[in-house]
């Protein structure tokens, strides 16, 4: 496995200007991580995500053009929110997307995640998702199309509230039935809608083409602000890998078992320092991957 990051996790100091794009590349060099997979809000202004397009930036693409070049990390995917609802974006959404997979074939990075509703969106009743599944398929296996065409592999991740769970995830893998066509695996975000992570992990790390680390602290009922609530009422927060309520190890070991020898990325979100959440999670993963005997 290649150890990594993900540009997410430096998003509050990006934001504020305590790191430059320049900067974050320096120091994933200087800390020894051997890949940065970009979540393409990172690099927007404070309070602009939402409507940003990274593909349509030539001014920041330049300079990843240049970081990459000065520092040797590679870029080995891009992450980026989308929605293949019906209505009148739907089509202009699944347009984004495949520039993204272009994107993906100018850095030579491999690998795409794309979501396919917006990240906040919670389903009222499975009936909700039903109506929707179909139009959903049909946007993924597009996108999958378009990806082999440029040798980029696409991919949904269980995230947010509406496409999330393993039952969900597998589902949607089997019906999209192309090649190109995988799961991103975050060993965490499983927690949003109550879903087993171990469990989870485990079923879906077959069909994996990325896995996403990270750790959370859980409570039953909500301690105080800053905690999210998940589909079932309980309450998770992030925390710096190996801090948090999650057995890491555990599932670091369902990772290495499946046999999974890609991308692997740190998503530091908990309430630590930025630099010091990514630093000890890094250090962390590495750690417990030379116990379990990687």
């Amino acid at each position: 496995m290649k150890i990594g990051l993900s540009s997410y996790s430096f998003r509050p100091m990006l934001t504020d200007g305590r790191m430059t794009l320049e900067t974050l590349f320096d120091w994933l060099r200087e800390h020894g991580a051997e890949h940065i997979e970009i979540a393409t809000f990172s690099f927007a202004g404070a309070g602009s995500d939402a409507g940003y397009d990274l593909s349509a930036d030539e001014e920041v693409l330049k300079r990843l053009e240049a970081a990459m070049a000065r520092t040797g990390v590679p870029i080995s995917g891009f992450c980026l929110g989308a929605s293949f609802l019906s209505g009148d974006e739907r089509r202009a959404q699944i347009d984004l997307v495949k520039r993204h997979v272009e994107l993906c074939a100018r850095f030579g990075a491999g690998f795409l995640r794309h979501d396919v509703v917006p990240w906040a969106l919670r389903p009222n009743d499975a009936g909700e998702i039903e109506e929707a599944f179909a139009v959903i398929v049909e946007g993924c296996r597009e996108v999958a199309e378009f990806g082999a065409q440029h040798g980029v592999v696409t991919s949904v991740e269980d995230h947010g509230f509406f496409m999330n769970g393993a039952e969900r995830l597998l589902r949607l893998h089997h019906a999209v039935g192309h090649p190109n066509f995988k799961l991103t695996v975050d060993v965490g975000n499983f927690l949003c809608v109550d879903d087993n992570p171990y469990v989870a992990t485990r079923r879906t790390l077959p069909h994996a083409s990325f896995v996403h680390v990270k750790d959370f602290y859980t409570r039953r009922s909500e301690p105080g602000p800053g905690w999210l609530k998940t589909a079932g009422g309980e309450f998770i927060r992030g925390s710096v890998f190996g801090y948090g309520d999650l057995d890491t190890k555990a599932l670091l070991e369902s990772v290495v078992a499946s046999g999974f020898d890609g991308f692997l990325s740190l998503e530091y979100e908990g309430a630590e320092p930025s630099a010091f959440g990514c630093e000890v999670g890094l250090n962390n993963i590495r750690r417990m991957l030379a116990e379990i005997g990687d």
